[in-house]
C-alpha cells in the first residue's frame, strides 16, 4: 500500500468556530490567527494506491463558487488537486475510487467541475463512496448545516451512477478499514490504512488539526458536541494503545501525529511527516 498526500488548496475559518469554547488565549498559542482572527487550513487529501486500486480520499472544493465565496473563505486554488496529482505521477482518468469521509462542500465538490455551465465529472473511471447515512442527512439537515452540501454537485454525483452508499463499518477494500462517527454530522466515514509499517487514521473533522486533539477542543461546525467529544475521546484512546498515526486533512502545519494516555487525557505525543514515516 502506498500513501501519497495531495494538496487541494488552503482555506481558513474563525478561529472561534474552529475551537468552539475554548478562549483565544489557549487555542491561539498552539494554533496562530491573522488580524481578522482567521486561521489557515489545509484541503489535504490523500491517494491511497494498493494492488489495482488507485483511492482518493476527498477531493477539495472545486470552481463552482463565486469569487465572493472564495474570497470570504481564504480558498487559494480551485485547481491544485489536478495539478497535485500530475506532479505525483497521476492522471484524474488513473483513479478507481474515490471516497468522501462526509459531503460538506470542502470535502466532496472538488469531485465535479463546472464547465460553461455544466457539471462534468472530475474523475471520469472512478466509483465514489459515501456513508447512507450521511446521504440521507444531507438531503434533511438543518438550518445550521445547510450552506454546508452544495445540492446540485450532490445531485449530479448521484445521477451520474457513480455514487455508492455504504451502510456499516468493516473493510471496503484490503487494507482499508472504515469507522463510522455521527457527532459533527451523522454518518461521517474515516478510513483506517493499516500499511506493513503504521495503520494511519485520516482524521477529517472528528480531529481537524493536531490542537483539536485534547477532548474539549472541539469545533463549532459540530452538530452533536457532546457526542463529538464521546467519540473522540473513545477513538483517541484507541489509537494511543494501538499506536496510530494520525493523518490531518486540514491541520496547516501538522501532517501527522501520534498521540499517548496521560493523567490529563489523551494528549499529543509527536509531529511528524507522512514521508518519514512511510
Amino acid at each position: 500500500m502506498k500513501l501519497i498526500p495531495v494538496s487541494a488548496g488552503n482555506f481558513h475559518c474563525d478561529g472561534g468556530a474552529l475551537f468552539g469554547a475554548i478562549p483565544k488565549v489557549l487555542w491561539n498559542k498552539v494554533y496562530p490567527c491573522d488580524e481578522n482572527n482567521f486561521t489557515k487550513l489545509n484541503l489535504l487529501c490523500l491517494l491511497v494506491e494498493t494492488g489495482d486500486r488507485k483511492i482518493l480520499i476527498e477531493t477539495g472544493i472545486g470552481n463552482h463558487y463565486p469569487e465572493k465565496h472564495f474570497k470570504n473563505m481564504g480558498v487559494t486554488s480551485v485547481t491544485e488537486m489536478v495539478s497535485s496529482l500530475k506532479e505525483k505521477g497521476y492522471s484524474t482518468e488513473d483513479i478507481t475510487d474515490v471516497f468522501f469521509t462526509h459531503l460538506h462542500w470542502d470535502h466532496c465538490t472538488g469531485a465535479v467541475k463546472t464547465v460553461d455551465g455544466k457539471l462534468e465529472l472530475v474523475f471520469p473511471n472512478a466509483t465514489m463512496w459515501s456513508s447512507k447515512t450521511q446521504w440521507e442527512h444531507a438531503k434533511i439537515s438543518n438550518p445550521r448545516e445547510r450552506a454546508a452540501y452544495h445540492r446540485p454537485i450532490l445531485d449530479f454525483l448521484m445521477e451520474s451512477g457513480k455514487l455508492q452508499l455504504i451502510e456499516k463499518e468493516g473493510e471496503l477494500f484490503p487494507g482499508f478499514e472504515i469507522r463510522m462517527f455521527n457527532g459533527h454530522t451523522p454518518g461521517q466515514m474515516l478510513p483506517i490504512l493499516h500499511t506493513k509499517k503504521h495503520s494511519f487514521i485520516y482524521t477529517s473533522d472528528l480531529v481537524p488539526t493536531a490542537a483539536n486533539i485534547p477532548m474539549l477542543w472541539i469545533s463549532a461546525y459540530d452538530l452533536d458536541p457532546a457526542q463529538v467529544m464521546e467519540e473522540k475521546e473513545k477513538f483517541l484512546k484507541e489509537a494511543a494503545k494501538k499506536n496510530y498515526v494520525l493523518f490531518f486533512e486540514h491541520d496547516y502545519y501538522t501532517e501527522c501525529a501520534t498521540v499517548q494516555e496521560t493523567e490529563k487525557g489523551v494528549q499529543l505525543k509527536e509531529k511528524l511527516s507522512l514521508a518519514e514515516l512511510l
